[in-house]
C-alpha cells in the first residue's frame, strides 16, 4: 500500500468541487474514513484527489477484505514530529525546528542500510530466493486484475525459482538478544522501529500523508491477493519515498479484530558467476524477513526503495505514503504463488 494514481473523475457538466468533494465521499469506501478524520478540512481540500484516489475497498467472493478506516498527518518537511496512535490525527508536530538537519530519519535509514552492507542474516533470519524482477513499464504487466488491485494502477511480475515461500518472522520480544537480533536484520534492509513519541525529522522532498487501512486475515491474502483475477499474486514494491507504519490499538472498526503488525522486507542482490563458455551470468537473489511491530505505539520505517509489503497485517494500521511512482510486482512462479507461510505458520492459518 503506497503511491496512489489519481482516480478518474466523471463530473457532470456545472458541478461543484464541494458537490464532486461529497459525491465522493459519499461512496462504500469512504464509510469509515470519514468518521476518522484525523486531518483538517484545508488539508482535505488542497489533497483532495490525491487522498480521494487512497481511499478503497477490496473485496472477494462479495466479502469484505480491506477497507481505509482514517486519515492523519501529514508529517510535513522540515518539521519535527513524534506520532502517537490514540491521537486524533496521530502526527504530533513540535514547536520547535529540527536541531540538526543532517541527522534526519531518511539519512539514518540509508546509513543503517550501508553499514550492514555485505553482513547478510543468517538463513532462520532471511529467506533467499532467486528470482527475476520485471516491471509493469517493461510489458510485463498482469492483465485482467481487480480494478483496485494496485493503487498504481499496473502491477509487473517477481518471477521466483520455487513455489513455496517459508519467510521467518522476527517479534521484538523482552530479551535483549531478541531486541539486538531484530533491530540488526532490520537495518540490513534499511530500516528501522521508532520508539513510542519518539522525535524525528523526515528528510524527504514531499509531505507524508497517513492512510489507515483495516485487512481481514487470512482471506485478505488467500482470496484477494492469492487470486489469479483479483492481485494476480501478493506483491511486493519499492518506490522513492520512506514508508512509516503505525499499528492501531484497541480492535478494529470494520471487522472488530486486535490489530497484528507484520511487514515483510526484501533485499536484493545479484550474484554473478561465469558459465561454461566463461561468459559472466547475473542471478537475480533476494532476501526476505517479516518483522512484527510491538503495540506500544513503536513504529516501524523504511529507506526509500526499500521492498516491502504490508498484507499479513491483520486489523487497522496507518501507512504514511507520498505521491511518487513505484514499482509494484506479483510474487509468482508459474501462476500466483499461494504456499507462505510467516514464522511457520501457514497463510490460513494466520488469524488462529
Amino acid at each position: 500500500m503506497s503511491h496512489v494514481v489519481y482516480k478518474k473523475a466523471h463530473c457532470l457538466g456545472g458541478q461543484t468541487l464541494n458537490q464532486y468533494r461529497t459525491e465522493q465521499m459519499s461512496e462504500p469506501r469512504w464509510k469509515y474514513a470519514k468518521q476518522n478524520l484525523g486531518i483538517t478540512n484545508s488539508d482535505l481540500d488542497s489533497n483532495f484527489d490525491f487522498i480521494n484516489s487512497a481511499v478503497l475497498n477490496r473485496d472477494a467472493n462479495n466479502q469484505l477484505l480491506l477497507t481505509t478506516t482514517g486519515l492523519f498527518g501529514p508529517i510535513r518537511t522540515g518539521t519535527l514530529i513524534h506520532l502517537d496512535p490514540l491521537s486524533a490525527n496521530q502526527v504530533i508536530q513540535s514547536q520547535q525546528a529540527p536541531v540538526n538537519p543532517e541527522a534526519d530519519l531518511i539519512t539514518r535509514l540509508n546509513n543503517l542500510h550501508d553499514e550492514h552492507t555485505g553482513i547478510p542474516p543468517s538463513n532462520d533470519l532471511a529467506l533467499c530466493v532467486n528470482g527475476f524482477w520485471t516491471s509493469a513499464t517493461n510489458s510485463a504487466g498482469i492483465t485482467g486484475l481487480d480494478g483496485s488491485a494496485n493503487v498504481f494502477g499496473s502491477t509487473g511480475q517477481l518471477i521466483c525459482d520455487v513455489d513455496e515461500l517459508n519467510f521467518p518472522l522476527l517479534t521484538y520480544g523482552t530479551t535483549c538478544k531478541s531486541q539486538h537480533t531484530y533491530l540488526d536484520t532490520l537495518a540490513y534492509y534499511g530500516g528501522t522501529l521508532l520508539a513510542p513519541k519518539e522525535e524525528f525529522s523526515l528528510g524527504f522532498s514531499q509531505d507524508l500523508w497517513g492512510i489507515q487501512y483495516d485487512q481481514k486475515l487470512p482471506q485478505y491474502i488467500t482470496d484477494y491477493q492469492f487470486s489469479a483475477k483479483k492481485a494476480g499474486g501478493l506483491f511486493v514494491e519499492h518506490h522513492p519515498f520512506p514508508h512509516i507504519w503505525l499499528p492501531a490499538h484497541g480492535k478494529d472498526p470494520a471487522f472488530g479484530n486486535h490489530t497484528v503488525s507484520r511487514i515483510l522486507l526484501g533485499r536484493r542482490l545479484d550474484k554473478t558467476h561465469e558459465d561454461s563458455y566463461y561468459r559472466p551470468v547475473t542471478i537475480q537473489q533476494y532476501h526476505f524477513t517479516m518483522f512484527e511491530i510491538p503495540l506500544d505505539g513503536s513504529a516501524l520505517a523504511i529507506r526509500p526503495q526499500c521492498i516491502h509489503n504490508d498484507s499479513f497485517t491483520e486489523g487497522a494500521q496507518t501507512v504514511f505514503l507520498a505521491n511518487t511512482p513505484a514499482n509494484t510486482v506479483a510474487l509468482r512462479h508459474s501462476a500466483p504463488i499461494n504456499k507462505m507461510s510467516a514464522g511457520g505458520t501457514s497463510v490460513s492459518h494466520l488469524e488462529e
